[in-house]
């Protein structure tokens, strides 16, 4: 081989070396994760945040109907078990004047523990732990545009549910803050009112959006809070942690502690089994952990009982899947 092949031979040996060499030391990050994961938490959650785009991936859509405001009686049959009775006239625009003719009915019934992560509905009020026996979304439109209900009007809502509870009340579902969502006790009881059969509950209400049935669990047994402990890059900016307990309808969205850089609960009751479920969206990837331990005093000078997660990546069907077996 003559003296001019072998010098360039040994040229591009030493380009392909230097090459192979740059893709070694170089990182390339994920898209979305420019500067490496996110490890900071933030006071206020901005809609363009990561957490958000996992909570439009996990939503679904209503269940939608018609019917026709007049002066006779109308009524909504789901394929889902909910039936819907709405009286004569029963709507009016946001100006108080009367709505005649075909008005669009969303509907939803939530009875999954799974559903109530998907839909960021936790069963909360004022940081007291409900025990729900269902959760029911109605909107009424007519022409696009949201109705409410006319003054002195009540619409009746009927499903079945196994088991059936007798002290079960009225939730009022307040979305007024963006990021927590509560449930309020009804202020207007004698209009909002839960009758129990053997197999069915009945509902009368004058209110529309969001309903819970629902009742508090008992506040005289011993009390714990519990924390998650994650890896770094699991933030509020990112993620999200719900305790889903094993042998009732209650689910508890963990709030973010800032300052602490972890989540935390509310009180819960001491002996039972839950699932703490963490899912994240970091850069264009899923991830998901969950533990099932019980609920226990903390530790001598501590104040909450840890539970560790470790989330692993996997995509959207996974995490769906999941959440249908809670």
């Amino acid at each position: 081989m003559s003296r001019k092949i072998v010098g360039l031979f040994l040229i591009g040996t030493g380009f392909l070396l230097n090459a192979c060499q740059k893709d070694t030391d170089v990182f390339v990050p994920d898209p979305g994760q420019t500067n490496g994961p996110d490890t900071n938490w933030y006071a206020s959650i901005a809609p363009t945040m990561p957490v958000n785009t996992l909570k439009n991936a996990l939503t679904f859509g209503v269940y939608t109907d018609s019917i026709q405001v007049n002066n006779s009686n109308a009524y909504v049959l789901t394929p889902f078990g909910l039936q819907c009775g709405f009286p004569p006239n029963c709507c009016t625009g946001a100006s108080g004047q009367a709505i005649t003719g075909t008005v669009t009915v969303e509907l939803m019934l939530i009875k999954k523990k799974g559903d109530m992560i998907r839909l960021n509905r936790p069963t909360v009020s004022n940081g007291r732990l409900l025990i729900s026996g269902g959760e029911i979304y109605i909107r009424m439109k007519k022409n696009g545009q949201e109705v409410q209900l006319a003054p002195n009007v009540r619409i009746t809502l009927r499903y079945p549910d196994a088991p059936i509870f007798t002290q079960m009340k009225l939730f009022i579902g307040d979305e007024s803050v963006p990021n927590l969502f509560n449930w309020l006790p009804s202020p207007d009881l004698p209009n909002n009112t839960v009758t129990v059969t053997s197999q069915q509950y009945e509902i009368q209400t004058n209110q529309l959006r969001w309903l819970n049935n629902a009742y508090f669990a008992d506040t005289n047994g011993l009390r714990t809070k519990i924390s998650a402990t994650l890896a770094p890059q699991f933030t509020n900016a990112n993620s999200m942690a719900f305790a889903v307990f094993k042998d009732f309808r209650s689910v508890v969205a963990l709030g973010a502690e800032v300052s602490a850089r972890q989540f935390t609960s509310i009180k819960l009751p001491v002996g039972k089994e839950f699932t703490l479920v963490v899912i994240s969206r970091q850069g264009n990837d899923y991830f998901m952990g969950h533990t099932t331990t019980m609920t226990a005093s903390p530790a001598a000078n501590t104040t909450f009982q840890p539970v560790s997660v470790n989330p692993v990546i996997t995509n959207m069907t996974n995490i769906i899947n999941y959440l249908n077996t809670l």
